[in-house]
């Protein structure tokens, strides 16, 4: 009614006489009430508020494992988070369409008018006001969303480390070297650890919610390759600070692996990560006798670029071979290096990192991405 009133007291460029710099000027101004209007008195106070619909912290008690069939957990991000950010973006996108209306001839709408008007100054202040509304409006989205990331990951940490070492805890007594350290002669007895299991049906969960919120399929990547990103240093970091791996472990962790690896992949293209990892979990299966071939090649050759050192890093696996259970051993004297590995990095010529503090954001999926 407002962009009617304009054209009808000014005019709209199309006959003589038409005070079309009116026109502009009243347009222009009327388009950028809205847009503070719609933006700082509607849409940016609701996103903003989307952030009180999260629970970043999970409860003080673990999860209790196995989940029953059929149930999942929402991981600190109701449902209604994400209904909610479809439904902001949906209403910005009908605000431009109906408002602003570009290249909708016969809409009347702000863009046509001011094209009318042949006005470049009052049509340029509006699409500079026009891409700052967008760009407000996205920016408090992304720091939502990336709220309900942190959200995401805490809960994912609960389920598959508190969780996970709980349940270890209350059905094995302790095993305090973690879920992969399963003794030689153990019957496996399920695809996947507990944890593993209902962290995977969870994600799948949320997954189903994410994709109708996020509005382009750039968005949906960006997003769960960060989810991705974050299960595999969650895993990753409690293996290299806590866990041991047998040969027979091994097999779960692999099995795990491709769990989580399976779900990671339901959006985005950047894994390689979890394919480095599925990599170097080959160094839990192999004898100590093979091993050498394993890391340098066939010929021996340290510097020939072959083997694991040349296709993920000498350091890399080193650090992760360090968590065989094999690798150290107990004594009264505190931890001491098995023989093996003394004559193995001996006739390698190479350091063992492990012998001081290990980084472990070094082997976050970042850094591995970097230098694979």
């Amino acid at each position: 009614d407002s962009l009617a009133r304009a054209r009808l007291m000014f005019g709209s460029g199309s006959g003589g006489g038409d005070d079309i710099d009116s026109t502009a000027r009243v347009v222009s101004t009327i388009f950028s009430q809205m847009c503070n209007f719609y933006g700082p008195s509607y849409l940016y106070p609701i996103t903003d508020s989307l952030g009180r619909m999260l629970v970043p912290n999970p409860p003080s008690q673990p999860p209790t494992l196995p989940f029953p069939d059929g149930a999942t957990h929402d991981l600190g991000v109701n449902q209604h988070f994400w209904l909610n950010i479809e439904r902001i973006y949906g209403a910005a996108k009908s605000f431009d369409r109906e408002l602003w209306a570009e290249n909708r001839t016969g809409s009347r709408r702000v863009w046509e008018v001011l094209v009318q008007t042949r006005s470049q100054t009052s049509l340029t202040l509006s699409k500079e006001r026009r891409i700052r509304f967008f760009q407000e409006l996205e920016e408090r989205g992304e720091s939502v969303i990336l709220r309900a990331l942190d959200t995401l990951g805490n809960h994912i940490h609960w389920i598959l480390v508190t969780g996970g070492e709980s349940l270890l805890k209350s059905t094995t007594g302790s095993r305090r070297d973690g879920p992969y350290a399963v003794p030689s002669g153990s019957i496996l007895d399920s695809t996947n650890t507990p944890a593993v299991k209902a962290l995977t049906s969870c994600l799948k969960e949320q997954f189903i919610k994410i994709q109708f919120a996020l509005m382009t399929p750039q968005s949906l990547s960006a997003f769960w390759s960060a989810v991705s990103r974050r299960i595999y240093d969650i895993l990753v970091a409690r293996l290299l600070q806590s866990y041991k791996v047998s040969t027979v472990g091994a097999v779960v962790l692999s099995r795990d692996v491709e769990a989580l690896r399976s779900v990671s992949m339901l959006a985005g293209s950047d894994h390689s990560h979890w394919d480095v990892l599925r990599e170097l979990l080959t160094l839990y299966m192999t004898p100590p006798d093979s091993l050498k071939t394993m890391l340098v090649g066939a010929e021996g050759d340290i510097n020939s670029g072959k083997g694991m050192f040349g296709r993920v890093g000498k350091d890399p696996s080193i650090v992760f071979m360090s968590r065989r259970v094999d690798y150290r051993y107990r004594t009264n004297q505190g931890l001491k290096k098995s023989r093996w590995v003394h004559g193995l990095l001996e006739e390698l010529g190479v350091k063992d990192p492990t012998d001081g503090r290990v980084n472990v954001s070094n082997y976050a999926a970042e850094n591995i991405a970097q230098k694979n």
